[in-house]
């Protein structure tokens, strides 16, 4: 909700702020940019303030404001790039590692069959010549 009110003050300063600086009048002389009367005039007294200049000066720190808080991830329940990427490479690599290990597990289980089977086989060779050394020795 919070989210949704530091938007809606954004988007309304940045609009009021663009209006006020357009509403300002420009200075009347362009050609005194290039003269030398510039540094007095630029960094003079300015005079009175209107009411349309604080306008403008209150505006923009809101605006100002208004963006920072936007940018803080807490206030916005967002995540950094960074972390997000963090966290998508260690759950890529926990899930490679789940794969290997029952990759390993599938092939040890496939081992201790093929030892299993080999047993059973010499088992049943030694069954056999065992019968036929019976066989052999009963003749």
């Amino acid at each position: 909700m919070l989210v949704y009110v530091l938007y809606t003050i954004f988007f309304l300063s940045c609009i009021i702020l663009v209006v006020s600086i357009l509403l300002q009048p420009g200075k009347t002389d362009a050609g005194a940019l290039f003269t030398s009367n510039i540094a007095s005039t630029a960094f003079g007294p300015r005079g009175t303030t209107t009411i349309l200049a604080k306008i403008t000066i209150g505006t923009a720190i809101v605006f100002f404001l208004s963006a920072l808080l936007l940018s803080i991830p807490a206030i916005t329940g967002e995540v950094s790039v960074l972390q997000k990427a963090a966290s998508e490479s260690s759950q890529t690599t926990e899930k490679k590692e789940e794969q290997k290990a029952e990759e390993t597990k599938s092939e040890n289980s496939q081992v201790e069959n093929n030892q299993t089977d080999q047993k059973q086989a010499e088992n049943g060779q030694t069954q056999e010549t065992k019968t036929e050394q019976q066989g052999n020795s009963g003749n």
